[in-house]
């Protein structure tokens, strides 16, 4: 039997550079053909890639390579145009404005790569996703819904994995800016106390570079949330919990983070969320790309300060499991786990639902 050492594959966008290393050592001598998945990967774009394999020989390792072969990834669609990013597992529903394509342009110096935004049906609000470069990789960060009559975002959508997003511990941009995206008029700096700028996408989410972490400091990334025993309370107890169940390898956690407004209240002309929730869903997928399974969960916080420094001292509750069956802390849960499909019908269309079985169709 041949002494199998290390196997895997080179790849990467150059036929003649493939600088990107993929090792399945641990499982050596296990099989004959091998595969493995490869994530974060640009949309339209050409990778090559060659398997090789290292064997012990007359006390030498001997590398042996293959043929360079390539394949070339898809493209979002939408209304028969182009739709970059928005077919990600995690997208909730968006009504787009039937025959348009989208926008884009450059990110500010030292924020990213590129943006790219989309015109909805409705005329207060529009679809934005922020990319940047790391190690020479395209990343989209994050995608959110911004509506101009809220100065806020509505909801935003990212992808927690270690692998792809690691933590570099950059530190906080902590430097409030614009969205170049948007427009001036559909943001807002901040309200007076006792309200905050809350992050959408948490600071502590997007430590792989400085650029990516930058983005979060965009003001198309926060809401006026209640500072004290909320902000710095069960809901950074929340954010930490979700970023130390990051997965690796072939899980991958998909992460919705929005608001509601239920309520009249207003500061400074600005609409004060009546809520703020947080979607999770983590996914496993097969060596081809198949989903082999799926299990979420839902939190829901009113805009106020909470008792307890700890998430789990908030009554919340629980998104239905797989086999179907939801269960719920308290009747209060229940209660809120039905407002919280009402509202999301009602503000964003139908839920969004991703069965076992479904295929990645792009890059996270």
């Amino acid at each position: 039997m041949t002494d199998v050492r290390d196997y895997g594959f080179y790849w990467g966008t150059s036929s003649t550079a493939l600088d990107q290393q993929t090792h399945l050592n641990s499982s050596a001598n296990a099989a004959e053909s091998f595969s493995s998945p490869i994530a974060s990967l640009a949309e339209g774009t050409t990778y090559y890639y060659q398997a090789f394999v290292e064997v012990l020989e007359g006390g030498q390792v001997k590398e042996y390579k293959g043929e360079v072969k390539s394949f070339t990834t898809g493209t979002s669609q939408g209304a028969s145009e182009k739709r970059p990013y928005l077919s990600c597992y995690e997208m909730p529903s968006i009504a787009l404005k039937f025959g348009t394509t989208y926008d884009d342009g450059s990110e500010m110096s030292g924020r990213g790569y590129k943006w790219y935004t989309h015109t909805t049906t409705n005329s207060n609000q529009k679809v934005v996703t922020h990319t940047y470069k790391y190690n020479g990789k395209i990343y989209r960060n994050f995608t959110s819904l911004v509506d101009g009559s809220k100065k806020a975002p509505l909801w935003s959508a990212f992808v927690m994995h270690q692998d792809a997003y690691p933590d570099n511990n950059v530190g906080r941009s902590n430097s409030w800016k614009d969205d170049p995206a948007i427009s001036g008029n559909w943001q807002q700096s901040g309200v007076n106390s006792p309200y905050s700028r809350g992050h959408l996408v948490a600071s502590n989410y997007r430590q792989v570079c400085e650029e990516a972490n930058a983005q979060t400091f965009y003001h198309t990334n926060q809401a006026p949330q209640y500072q004290s025993s909320f902000n710095d309370g069960v809901w950074n107890s929340l954010e930490n919990a979700v970023k130390s169940n990051a997965p690796t390898g072939r899980d991958t956690l998909y992460v919705v983070v929005g608001l509601l407004y239920e309520g009249s209240k207003t500061d400074s002309g600005v609409p004060i969320p009546s809520h703020f929730y947080k979607l999770l869903m983590k996914c496993s997928f097969g060596a081809d790309g198949t989903m082999t399974a799926a299990k979420g969960v839902a939190y829901l916080f009113t805009n106020e300060a909470h008792s307890g420094d700890k998430y789990t001292d908030a009554a919340r509750p629980s998104m239905p499991s797989r086999s179907g069956a939801a269960s719920t802390s308290s009747q209060t849960s229940r209660r809120r786990y039905r407002k919280l499909r009402r509202s999301k019908r009602r503000h964003y269309g139908r839920r969004f639902r991703v069965k076992p079985g479904m295929t990645k169709s792009s890059p996270e």
